[in-house]
This record gives C-alpha cells, structure tokens and sequence, in this order.
C-alpha cells in the first residue's frame, strides 16, 4: 500500500476545518489511494511526538489552517507569552480579535520545532514558507523581493497620529490599514481623508468599550466609522497587536455592472495559476464570507488578460520557493497585475476546478507524482474565500 499523506489542521472543531479535511480525503478516495492521516493542532501543541512520527514517514505532510478554535488560540497564545517578555493576557470573549501578536508568536514557534523535527519531511508548503505568509508585513515584502507588483507600503503604525502623520508626509489619502497577524479581511480597515476634513473608515471590526478598556471583535458585516475620535480608538487597538498601512489601489470595475469592482483569488500549484475565481463587492472589501458575490473569471477577463495574470502569478510563486500550493489575492489591472497577499491556506475553492482538477486533486498529484489530466475547460460551482 503507498505511504500515506499527513494532515495537521483543524478536522473535527469547526465547518471549515471538516470541509478542508473532507476535501483532501475525497481526493485520495477517487484516485483509490489510502486516507490522510489526520491530526489537530490541539493535540500536537500538547505533544507533538505521534505527529513527528507519523510525519516522518509520510509521503507529504500538509500543514493546513488552524482555524478560529478558542483552545488552539489559547493554546498558541499562552506558546507565545512563555517567548515574550512582559507579556500580558486576558482570556477571549467569542469573536474578539485579541492577542494576534502572541498568537502568531506561538504558532511560529510550533512550526520551527516541527520543521527542526523533521529535516528530511516532504512538505506541501514548507513551515518557513507559511510563516512568511501568515505575516502579511513580511509577505508583502517577500512579494516585492521577488518581483511581484505590490501596493505601496507605507509602513508599520504605532497608532493614529502616526498614521494620520505618515499619510501627511506620503501624500496618500486613501490606505488600507492591516493587521499584521490578520487572516481574511479580519483586522482590515479602509480608510479615507477627505478634501473638506472629514476622515471615515469600513472595517469587519468592531471596537467596544469594556470594564474600561477597548476591545476587537471580529464582524461578517462592515462597519462604517465617520468620527475621527472613534477611527482613532480602533486604530490604536489594531496598532498594539501589530498594523501596517499600504497605498489603497483601486480595483476594477466588472463590465458587466459597474456598480462593482472585484479582484482575484488564484490558487497556484507548483508556480503554476491553476483553480481561480473573481470576487465582486460594491464595498472595499471583496471576501466571499462578506456576502460578495463570485463569477467566472473569463466573464471579466480576456484572453490577454487571463495570460497576464498567469505570468504574474507564475513570478509572484518564486517568493515561495519551498510551497506547492498558494492562494494569491490579486488585483489585474489593465497592464499588470497587484497581489494584495499570498495565503498558505488560501486553497479552499469549493467546487471550483482547473484542467478537472481541484486543488486538493492538484496537491494528491504532486505527493504521488500523477501524471497531469488531459485539457479541460475550467469550471466553478462555489467558492469560499
């Protein structure tokens, strides 16, 4: 019987991590091969050891999103603080954007042992690698060291007033605010100075007032802000976890309602711009879980265009050298193309295939060296991203 995969992620806790597992074990069970072995990240950050084991002797290991679960965040966060001097914690009230700092810190510091572990491991996407893309400051730049376009970075941001400062001295007056350790569009905020004064932002989160301190908490729904006093206190929330702000680059308008702009998921295996989708929102942020809507990227792209994009993504791919599967966030505009992020995790396109396959397909083919399907048109069902 040939080796089997490894999976660390999150199976059983929440939707999305049975729906990523679910997606792998299907694509294993149609080319009749053995299933994943799978393990949760609750139980490796207590005791990696059957996982090393495991991993050892694995064909490829998949190291796949460790979701929201409120016992792995602690448990990361709790990593993190036995690493950061003078660090302090409160534990998370449901939803709340919290700690991302020592969160990260944590799972930074699960994945280097594990790679330390396993020197000789076949990864899907190296731990390096995802660590590079889970922070969204260092994976802009490792972008524009590559040679991808990206957005103008105008730099980490201590609060407010050192945002309002460094746009002073940049001359931008529409950015993108951003948290660090964020994923999706948590943490996100669009925000705009206008000619007569006034400033306003659009954000998932939400900033409240509680027992004398101001508290995050992630929304499904933006929230306007029109008070600079209130922009003020987000921001400075945002900042203490780790924010940097990036020029605010304009998206196109779909063609076939202007009324909206969209921007691009692609899912690329080996380097290559395989499974993707368009993203249309008459709002700054284009995530599917907003409630936006997805299309068909050759209803919006022509030929020229969609080459375009598979160049860029193709280029984009060698900041990564020791991943196989990227999710990439782009912008195509009409002579080149701007990635907003890279996503280690960014492969969960339901229903949504490439040449037959989709990414889960695409990533069962690499770890058993398959041979590649004959052409086939793209299609797309449903989408999450």
């Amino acid at each position: 019987m040939p080796s089997r995969m490894v999976l660390l992620g999150q199976p059983g806790q929440q939707p999305s991590g049975q729906r990523r597992t679910q997606a792998l074990r299907a694509a294993l069970a149609r080319r009749g091969l053995p299933p994943p072995q799978v393990f949760d990240y609750a139980s490796v950050l207590a005791s990696p050891d059957a996982f090393l084991d495991a991993a050892a002797h694995a064909i490829a290991v998949k190291l796949d999103s460790p979701g929201g679960d409120d016992d792995v965040h602690e448990a990361c966060v709790r990593r993190g603080m036995s690493l950061t001097e003078g660090a302090r914690h409160s534990p998370r009230m449901h939803g709340e954007l919290v700690d991302a700092h020592l969160r990260f810190a944590g799972f930074a510091d699960l994945l280097q042992h594990l790679a330390q572990a396993l020197p000789d491991a076949r990864w899907l996407d190296a731990p390096g690698d995802i660590l590079r893309m889970c922070d969204k400051w260092r994976c802009q730049q490792a972008l524009e060291a590559a040679g991808a376009q990206t957005p103008a970075m105008l730099g980490m941001i201590e609060g407010y007033e050192h945002l309002t400062s460094m746009l002073d001295a940049s001359g931008h007056d529409r950015v993108f605010v951003k948290a660090r350790f964020g994923s999706s569009a948590a943490g996100v905020v669009a925000y705009r100075r206008h000619r007569d004064g006034r400033a306003t932002a659009c954000t998932t989160a939400e900033a409240r007032r509680i027992e004398g301190r101001t508290r995050l908490f992630n929304r499904l729904s933006l929230q306007r802000y029109a008070h600079a006093d209130e922009i003020a206190v987000l921001i400075d929330a945002l900042a203490a976890q780790g924010a940097y702000a990036e020029a605010w680059v304009a998206k196109p308008r779909a063609p076939t309602d202007h009324a909206r702009h969209f921007d691009l998921r692609v899912v690329a295996c080996n380097g290559e711009a395989r499974q993707r989708v368009a993203r249309l929102s008459s709002g700054p942020m284009t995530n599917l879980h907003l409630g936006n809507r997805r299309v068909d990227i050759d209803a919006l792209l022509d030929a020229t265009a969609n080459a375009r994009v598979e160049h860029a993504v193709r280029a984009a791919s060698a900041a990564f050298t020791d991943s196989r599967c990227i999710g990439f966030d782009l912008i195509p505009l009409r002579d080149r193309c701007v990635f907003l992020e890279a996503n280690a995790f960014g492969d969960d396109l339901q229903d949504v295939t490439w040449q037959g396959r989709d990414a889960c397909d695409d990533q069962v083919a690499w770890a058993y060296s398959l041979p590649a399907p004959q052409q086939a048109a793209p299609t797309m069902r449903h989408a999450h991203a």
